[in-house]
């Protein structure tokens, strides 16, 4: 029988992630052999490594933490399945303080992304916003050896690697907005390989799907890579309502527009490029030309 190889990048999320995404793989499929393999990349793209790796058919399945993969389908390839999704939104760890609000003037703040750093600055412009290297472990040193008097991050992070006891507060979206598919795992398999198709498939959890894929299309219409200050955050109702709220802002806080649109969980990509579309049209794009200026 023909063993299955995951590939994963080599952080200790992302093999955390792996082994909780193998156990599930393995209970829904007992008689199949799965193996994984840590993929190196080189690029400054998150994703392009494991991508690389399954068009050389070095892996079967790729495992993306999709806050970093590309909206645009790669050649060759295909998203076969969302993960159930955990908390997406932002946590706050700190080194005194124990909510965002307490920071005194002046605090600095560790923030690994310009969408982040924005939105702390538009609620609160006297912190100093520094960006953050490396992963979950070496931001939390970082804090720890009083670089920050706090930081942010995924609250989805955290939990994977068992720290809940490390976030002080669970920070709301309409203060922080978060990265699209934050706090999601995507499967991506070859075009074709059908056998790899209907093992990943197996994982896919259906209203996580919906609501990423919103997220995605809206980040898509607005033509910006992952690294632009956009955010975007979507919820599914028990009746199969998709709301959606997406936000540009500029990268000094001092700017920015949200907006919401809902309609029915199987309109999830039209419902994320009309927002995008809507938002572009009340000035996101202006913002978003000075976010690349500068």
């Amino acid at each position: 029988m023909r063993v299955i190889v995951i590939g994963t990048r080599g952080s200790l999320l992302a093999l955390a992630q792996t082994r909780w995404v193998v156990e599930r793989l393995k209970e829904n499929w007992p008689e199949v052999e799965f193996r994984t393999k840590t993929i190196t990349n080189r690029s400054e793209d998150p994703a392009a490594g494991l991508q690389d790796a399954l068009r050389k058919r070095e892996i079967d399945i790729a495992l993306h933490a999709l806050r970093d993969l590309p909206p645009a389908q790669a050649d060759g390839l295909h998203l076969t399945a969302v993960t159930r999704r955990v908390d997406p939104r932002e946590a706050f760890v700190g080194r005194s303080a124990k909510r965002l609000e307490d920071l005194p003037d002046g605090a600095v703040v560790g923030a690994p992304s310009l969408r982040r750093k924005a939105q702390l600055l538009a609620y609160r412009p006297d912190l100093v916003v520094r960006e953050t290297k490396g992963d979950v472990d070496d931001q939390l040193e970082a804090l720890g050896t009083g670089e920050y008097d706090a930081i942010i991050m995924p609250a989805g992070s955290l939990l994977r690697l068992d720290l809940r006891n490390r976030i002080d507060q669970f920070v709301d979206p309409e203060i922080l907005l978060p990265a699209p598919g934050q706090g999601a795992l995507g499967l991506e398999v070859r075009l074709g390989d059908d056998y790899a198709e209907e093992l990943a498939y197996s994982l896919n959890h259906r209203p996580s799907s919906d609501r990423v894929c919103a997220e995605r299309a809206f980040v898509a219409a607005l033509g910006v890579g992952l690294e632009a200050p956009v955010a975007a955050l979507a919820f599914v109702e028990d009746d199969g309502t998709l709301r959606l709220e997406g936000g540009v802002f500029s990268p000094d806080g001092r700017e920015m527009i949200r907006g919401e649109i809902e309609g029915d969980a199987s309109e999830a990509v039209e419902l994320g490029s009309e927002l995008a579309q809507d938002l572009l049209a009340e000035g996101g794009k202006e913002i978003l030309e000075q976010a690349k200026v500068r």
